[in-house]
């Protein structure tokens, strides 16, 4: 299950100030936190743009662990995030309309020392990337803390996970890499992250591996053969290459998603898949 964390902020001048100020305030004490909670982990700070930051968190049992990041700085909807854990998303932000969009992912973490990544995804016209970010078995701490740093609008209405089965209708001419990736919003040509990588060999057949989405989103499977630096789209069964989002693999909430169905014959070579128009 995941969520999403809404916020409406006014533009205000950037203040060296207030970044200093997060990045003291990193790590500090969590508004939210749950006294009864596991495997708990907080921080307000900044970063780099397109670098990362090592979490570490202690689970005192094998637990089930939310997880969420939002952009916390004073400039509004300029800084875009993910968390990693175990080689997977399992958290990230989005913005449309004026607001943030958090999905707070869940993983298993086992008992002892567990370390997730925080990444920034994006370059701003503001750095540094300002971020909060909450890790705890409560969901109710995570959601929370990201609320008293990353706006007061909380919605759960509008967010699922969803499994997307995929198939490929032929074998691999080579060994290589496929990734299932999720783009920004319905007309965003660049994807935002990826969701699932497989490591493929020669002759292999994708049959039904499933990757979890986090809905509603475009998805995209790209195809890189072993040795070349080109990524080749992997069109789905929708594909007209029109140019619209008719042609586009779409994840939504409350509807059972198709299975993915696809052929490395149908590869597309990254710079001449069409821009989404429309």
């Amino acid at each position: 299950m995941s969520l999403f964390l809404n916020r409406s902020k006014l533009k205000i001048i950037f203040s060296l100030l207030i970044v200093v100020m997060l990045g003291i305030l990193a790590f500090t004490l969590p508004i939210g936190a749950s006294p009864t909670a596991d495997c708990e982990q907080f921080g307000t700070g900044y970063i780099s743009p397109l670098s990362s930051l090592s979490i570490s968190f202690t689970c005192t049992q094998d637990s089930t662990v939310y997880f969420g990041a939002c952009d916390s700085g004073n400039v509004p909807d300029d800084d875009l995030f993910n968390i990693t854990f175990n080689g997977a998303v399992v958290s990230t932000n989005s913005f449309g309309g004026g607001r943030e969009y958090v999905s707070i992912g869940t993983a298993s973490a086992a008992a002892g020392s567990n370390t997730a990544t925080l990444n920034s995804l994006n370059t701003t016209p503001f750095p540094p990337a300002t971020y909060s970010f909450a890790i705890s078995s409560d969901q109710g701490a995570v959601s929370n803390y990201l609320v008293s740093w990353c706006g007061v609008d909380y919605s759960s209405s509008s967010a699922c996970s969803v499994a997307v089965p995929v198939f490929t209708q032929d074998k691999a001419p080579s060994a290589g890499t496929l990734e299932l990736r999720v783009q920004f919003g319905n007309m965003n040509r660049p994807e935002g992250y990826t969701i699932q990588t497989w490591d493929v060999y020669e002759g292999q057949q994708i049959n039904n591996d499933t990757a979890v989405v986090p809905a509603p989103q475009y998805v995209r499977v790209w195809w890189q053969p072993d040795g070349s630096t080109e990524w080749y789209l992997l069109t789905s069964q929708y594909w007209t290459g029109d140019g619209t989002t008719k042609s586009e693999f779409g994840v939504s909430c409350g509807v059972s998603s198709p299975s993915y169905h696809t052929s490395f014959a149908s590869a597309i070579e990254a710079s001449k898949v069409p821009t989404l128009n429309q």
